[in-house]
């Protein structure tokens, strides 16, 4: 099992960007979620894992590892999206290079049968394969390393919409079966929502809340009502959380099934009615 315990910390980390005041504790299996107003957090985690910043302040432990005498294991149990390069002229040699003295990792073999979910084929030359497709085939070596730490940084962001689902779906598979620690971001909040199974919330250096999705079977949404008799104390009950309340117009997030909302937006003195994505501002509004 893996595990991250953080009490307290204050962290400068090597990029400059900062923790502050944070704690929390994170158990394998799980995939995490950094929902962040912008990268700082995700970097100064990144970095910490890795042993590169200063505490000035708490304590970590990894692994059960305190962190100053972390550093040497973590190059063999933490696995950075960053860290995988390809090279070689086909899919083929990429993959046999890239798990090369990689201790527990999978086969050659075995990683193409991944492959083969991507409908790419070891024959394949890499430099013919679109951005994302790269980048797919990076997530795939990277799962293949078999680490029980894997940072994917902000990976889905670049992978091709249509194809985040089936990576989504073997990250989740490789965490179970690894029993693994993953750790991502987006600037997406669906992707955050649909891939995590617990989201930490994050206002520049600052965690502000956590939020067990493991139970969770929507995508969170922006509604805004103009008009007025909107019932807010039932809208409320039933998942919503208020962002903005006028004389003639409400905002707020909702979390949930839509159609159970539904019933409250069909008042007489209600003009219109607009449902959108839910975004990072709205979700740390509310979270």
């Amino acid at each position: 099992m893996s595990s991250i315990t953080i009490n307290d910390l204050i962290f400068d980390a090597k990029s400059g960007d900062q923790l502050d005041n944070v704690s929390l504790e994170l158990k394998s299996p799980q995939v995490v979620g950094i929902c962040s107003n912008d990268t700082g957090a995700a970097t100064a985690l990144e970095d910490l894992l890795a042993v590169r910043g200063k505490i000035l302040n708490g304590d970590v432990t990894i692994n059960g590892v305190p962190f100053k005498k972390y550093k040497r294991q973590s190059k063999n149990e933490i696995g950075r999206i960053d860290d995988v390069v390809l090279k070689g002229k086909t899919i083929e040699k990429a993959v046999k290079h890239a798990l090369h003295h990689k201790e527990n990792a999978l086969t050659p073999e075995q990683t193409f049968e991944m492959i083969k979910a991507l409908n790419l084929k070891p024959d394949q030359v890499v430099g013919e394969l679109s951005e994302s497709q790269q980048l797919e085939l990076r997530v795939i070596i990277l799962l293949a390393w078999q680490r029980p730490i894997v940072i994917l940084s902000n990976a889905f962001d670049d992978i091709e919409e249509d194809r985040r689902q089936l990576l989504g779906s073997l990250v989740k598979d490789y965490t179970q079966k690894v029993n693994a620690l993953v750790l991502f971001t987006s600037k997406n909040v669906s992707t955050l929502m649909r891939f995590a199974d617990t989201l930490y919330y994050f206002s520049g250096s600052h965690l502000t809340s956590a939020r067990d999705l493991s139970m969770n079977d929507g995508v969170d949404c922006t509604v805004t009502v103009m008009g007025t008799g909107f019932p807010i104390d039932n809208a409320v009950k039933l998942g919503a959380h208020m962002l903005e309340e006028a004389s003639d117009e409400t905002r707020f997030l909702f979390t949930g099934n839509i159609q159970a909302l539904l019933p409250l937006l069909e008042q007489s003195t209600i003009t219109d009615v607009r449902i959108e994505d839910a975004t990072i501002e709205d979700e740390l509004m509310a979270y």
